[in-house]
């Protein structure tokens, strides 16, 4: 048998769970610009059924529900669309760190200006032509060597801001591994929070919104998988390496000092492989693009200075004495590569623009060898200087739009991906008002099935003594 407050128990578990499901929308539209919020959804469940012998049924028996009951409380998210969006994002992060960094070699080259090398070589030639038409003229000759100062500061200014560039992303990629060691952490105390809450059967929904947030964060730094297993232990892998292991996780450390350095496990001795996102774009831009801007830039003026010094030093100055050498080509710590001999810069009668020492007035032979280096195909460079300076610069504006195409065509594929986990994960304002009105009329059923079943109650106990 079952007591008369029996309607009245399963009308109270209708308040409770629709007052939890009206609290639950408001959780929602608390929430609706949060980032990284899944709006949640509120399970309803019949309570389990008790069978009671009926009364004129002989052995029979008749099921009676005993009410509705919060089963759960799940976020709604779409777990394949995350997948897409990390991957993508990876990318997206490569491409749009070396658009920045490239923008400013392209900036540091400034070509085509009147300040870039490629004019200030060319004045630099235009003098040496000069000099073949009048080569005992003393003001000509300090027109080379001004063009010739110009040229080697124009040079050595390139290749400081090339080497300060290089120091910045070494800076950026020593701070992309602190970034990664602090999601690692953050990653892997969440994981034991979320563990620990659902150990009760609750889905911990509003936990597991942010470590999704932490790691779309990460998916930009490095390529992540991720994945759960049947016992709810939380992995995330780098590389093919375990970042994150439940409340576990590895560290990564990196010698900002060293120009050559890549990141690498703690404890493990093995370089961190990545091969998308914002730090395999630096380390790219660092080795393979910075790096190889500044290593052509040094070829081209340790051939140059080679080249130009073994014709100079074959001729005669006005003294009847050989050409020594004019330039001067050593790599510095402060980025400085390419100097004019003192020599020249003091004494203007040392540049040699004779071909012999018989003192041939206007023996201009050698200031034309000078001028027709310009030309002249080295072996070294696989064509003349010129052309070697515009392959240089050439490739550098096709790595600059490359990577400016790429970071566009990611950012399309990456708010595209967004505003599909929009679709399905954010809050609609409209959805949860017609939800709010949905449980409040449950509510108020609820509360008027009380209403009359305590008035069903009370007519029973008042009708006075009963058979009378």
């Amino acid at each position: 048998m079952y007591s008369g407050f029996f309607g009245i128990e399963i009308a109270k578990k209708a308040l409770f769970a629709n007052q939890k499901a009206q609290q639950n929308v408001a959780h929602n539209i608390a929430n609706a610009n949060t980032e990284g919020y899944s709006r949640q959804r509120v399970v309803l469940e019949s309570t389990y059924t008790k069978p009671f012998a009926g009364l004129f049924t002989g052995a029979g028996a008749v099921q009676i529900g005993t009410g509705v009951t919060i089963g759960d409380i799940t976020r709604i998210r779409d777990n394949f669309t995350d997948r897409q969006f990390r991957g993508e994002n990876s990318s997206l992060g490569q491409w749009s760190v070396q658009t920045d960094i490239l923008k400013q070699v392209e900036a540091v080259f400034n070509e085509p200006s009147d300040i870039g090398i490629s004019s200030v070589l060319t004045q630099f030639w235009q003098a040496l032509e000069e000099l073949s038409k009048n080569p005992e003229a003393i003001e000509i000759r300090e027109t080379v060597k001004e063009r010739a100062v110009t040229l080697a500061d124009t040079i050595n200014h390139t290749s400081r801001q090339l080497n300060e560039i290089l120091g910045d992303v070494n800076f950026r990629i020593a701070v992309k591994v602190d970034e990664i060691n602090s999601l690692a952490k953050q990653i892997a105390s969440l994981n034991g929070e979320i563990r620990h809450m659902e150990l009760s059967g609750t889905t911990a929904a509003d936990l597991r919104d942010k470590r999704d947030l932490l790691l779309d964060q990460l998916s930009k730094i490095v390529d992540i998988e991720t994945y759960e297993d049947q016992n709810g232990l939380f992995s995330v892998n780098v590389g093919g390496a375990i970042l994150v292991k439940g409340t576990d996780y590895n560290t990564v450390s990196f010698d900002q000092t060293d120009l050559t350095a890549i990141p690498e496990w703690v404890g493990f001795n093995i370089d961190l492989n990545s091969k998308k996102g914002e730090l395999f774009g630096l380390i790219e831009l660092r080795d393979k693009k910075v790096g190889a801007y500044l290593n052509d830039l040094k070829t081209f003026a340790q051939t140059f200075a080679n080249k130009f010094n073994e014709i100079h030093k074959s001729g005669y100055d006005l003294y009847g004495n050989p050409g020594v050498d004019f330039f001067l080509y050593n790599p510095l710590d402060s980025g400085d590569i390419l100097f004019v001999n003192t020599e020249i810069i003091r004494d203007l009668k040392k540049i040699a623009a004779a071909e012999t020492s018989t003192g041939i007035p206007g023996d201009n032979r050698n200031a034309l060898k000078l001028a027709d280096l310009r030309q002249k195909y080295l072996n070294e460079l696989n064509g003349s200087l010129d052309d070697f300076y515009s392959a240089l610069i050439s490739r550098i504006g096709i790595d600059s739009q490359q990577a400016k195409r790429m970071a566009e065509a990611q950012e399309y594929m990456v708010s595209q991906l967004d505003e599909r986990r929009k679709e399905i994960s954010s809050v609609s304002i409209d959805e949860e008002m017609a939800k709010m009105i949905m449980y409040q009329h449950a509510y108020n059923a609820a509360a008027r099935m009380i209403t009359t079943m305590d008035e069903m109650m009370e007519r029973i106990l008042n009708m006075g003594i009963v058979g009378r």
